[in-house]
């Protein structure tokens, strides 16, 4: 038996080089990703609020009904384990704009980052084709929103090098930041619950996805028992290496 033993320890090197020069080239291609991936993608959000058992939705002009668009852009990266179960991360910058006179403001931007932290499943369908579902916490951070108003500006002189020469350029004010935080604003840091579904074709992912917000930013504080909370869509397509 002790010697049955030893002619296998001597004899598994060699057996496991014939494995490996056995191996799949599409399979060691596969080993190989890195994971790592592009996204962009169309967003938008808008705020809902419980205030005395009714439902009141609106974007940051206070306009009914309407949501806040924007577009995202990043980086991500997904593991995924050969039973088809992983993980979804990144770092994507969102991106907002909007219009509207129902401020006395022209314009609005705002630019925040988000982390998504979720569990990913891929069901492959073919070599080429998988599907995916994926869900989790989304953890968003505004850095940045302010309010233009474009009636209000002033001119300056800037220098050309086309054409060797100083011009007049028309500057507009910006006349107000987001108050985060304050009463009737959103808080600058937002967390909510996600899930999204999309489909794999070779490197590319096409997906949607829905939050749910978790955050109250307390729009109507002033009333007892009122809530206010962040919903966001999401349809993004990236590029996986």
């Amino acid at each position: 038996m002790l010697l049955a033993l030893l002619c296998g320890l001597v004899s598994f090197p060699v057996w496991a080089d014939d494995v490996e020069g056995d191996t799949d080239p599409e399979e060691e291609e596969a080993e190989e990703k890195i994971n790592v991936g592009f996204v962009l993608g169309y967003v938008n959000k808008q705020w809902t609020s419980n205030i005395r058992g009714g439902h009141y939705s609106e974007n940051l002009w206070g306009e009914e009904g309407k949501r806040l668009h924007g577009i995202q852009l990043g980086m991500t990266y997904t593991p995924t384990l050969p039973m088809g179960l992983g993980v979804y991360t990144g770092l994507i910058a969102e991106i907002y704009f909007s219009s509207s006179k129902a401020m006395g403001y022209d314009e609005f931007t705002e630019f925040s980052l988000y982390v998504p932290i979720h569990a990913n499943f891929k069901l492959p369908l073919s070599k080429d084709v998988s599907l995916r579902a994926r869900g989790g916490l989304g953890l968003n951070i505004a850095c940045h929103g302010g309010f233009t108003n474009h009636d209000a500006y002033y001119w300056v002189w800037e220098w050309d090098d086309f054409y060797g020469d100083y011009h007049r350029e028309k500057k507009h004010y910006e006349l107000d930041h987001l108050r985060y935080g304050k009463d009737g604003w959103p808080k600058r840091f937002n967390a909510a619950l996600e899930f999204a579904v999309g489909i794999e074709i070779k490197n590319f992912v096409l997906s949607g996805g829905y939050s749910w917000g978790l955050t109250d930013h307390q729009f109507y504080k002033d009333v007892p028992g009122s809530s206010t909370h962040q919903d966001k869509l999401t349809i993004s397509l990236g590029y996986e290496f």
